[in-house]
């Protein structure tokens, strides 16, 4: 049966105001660290989008929805909202996600070593866990000049004890004009935990992005605390597109107060390419390239061929 929808639902790109694509995506991947030998590995999905959008006077009410069917045999949902206002303002609800403030760009492949923790400020941007959902007001003050203020509506994931009405608040700003753009956000999430004590950390991303010839640049940092260990991470990135290739490099310093504070510098690279110069398809190769400071797995090494077609 459902098959037979998607089928039928590819056949046209839009019936009654309903648009539908869908696109493959699949991963082979190699990956060496200092504490194990090289792992094998193929993943993937199939990504199935509707999105129906309707206008009445200065108003529009749209609806998206995503389904992914991974190789593995199992389901998930990316994207399942309701949007509705005008082009000044306007609110969005269900799982989506908010504004990116620390953009990594052509990011086909990042693998960071020694788990330390990257800090994206993206607690507070959207497609969160169980046990909660999402709010987003958009408030366009002109041309240039865009506020989003993006909430989490419940527990941002199962170890909440869902008894917080708003558990997460991230307010942002974006101006921009040709090729260039400055964006800053602040959030904070805070909630009671089931097995006792609370969820408490703050946070904050600010960055750029330009165009440079021919190439699009982004260049971001931002720092979160946990309010109740005083661990405090502090990340940067850098990355560069250029045609089909892409490159970028992210730092990361942990604080925890130590002399042995764990860091990672991880630098990334992906160039695509036709396949078989058939429109739609094409082929991806990318690499990953790690080292971290004052853990024991430190260092990682990945590559990654992607066969993407879209339908």
């Amino acid at each position: 049966m459902l098959g037979t929808a998607v089928l039928v639902a590819l056949s046209s790109q839009t019936v009654a105001g309903t648009d539908f694509n869908a696109n493959l995506e699949l991963d082979t991947d190699a990956t060496d660290t200092a504490a194990a030998d090289t792992a094998y590995d193929q993943n993937g999905r199939v990504e199935l989008n509707v999105l129906s959008r309707r206008e009445k006077g200065e108003y529009f009410v749209q609806a998206k929805g995503t389904v992914l069917l991974t190789v593995d045999g199992s389901t998930a949902v990316d994207d399942a909202y309701v949007q509705f206002g005008s082009k000044v303002w306007d609110i969005q609800a269900g799982r989506f996600e908010a504004v990116n403030l620390f953009p990594k760009a052509k990011d086909t492949l990042i693998v960071h070593a020694g788990g330390v923790s990257v800090y994206e400020a993206n607690m507070v941007r959207g497609r969160i866990g169980d046990g909660g959902g999402q709010f987003a007001l958009h408030y366009n003050a002109s041309d240039n000049v865009k506020f989003e203020v993006a909430t989490i509506f419940g527990d941002e994931n199962a170890s909440g004890d869902d008894t917080t009405a708003v558990s997460g608040v991230r307010p942002a700003i974006t101006w921009s004009t040709d090729g260039f753009s400055l964006f800053a956000g602040y959030e904070k999430v805070k909630y009671d935990l089931s097995a006792g004590g609370t969820q408490d950390k703050s946070g904050f991303g600010i960055g750029t992005n330009f165009d440079l010839g021919a190439a699009n640049i982004n260049i971001a940092a931002a720092r979160s605390k946990d309010e109740n260990t005083d661990e405090k991470v502090t990340s940067y990135i850098a990355n560069m597109v250029y045609g089909n290739f892409g490159a970028g490099v992210i730092r990361s310093d942990v604080d925890q107060g130590s002399s042995a504070d764990p860091k990672v510098t991880t630098a990334y690279l992906a160039y695509t390419v036709p396949l078989l110069d058939i429109e739609g398809a094409s082929v991806t190769f990318a690499g990953s390239f790690s080292s971290a400071d004052n853990v024991i797995d430190d260092e990682a090494t990945a590559l990654r061929m992607r066969l993407n077609y879209t339908f």
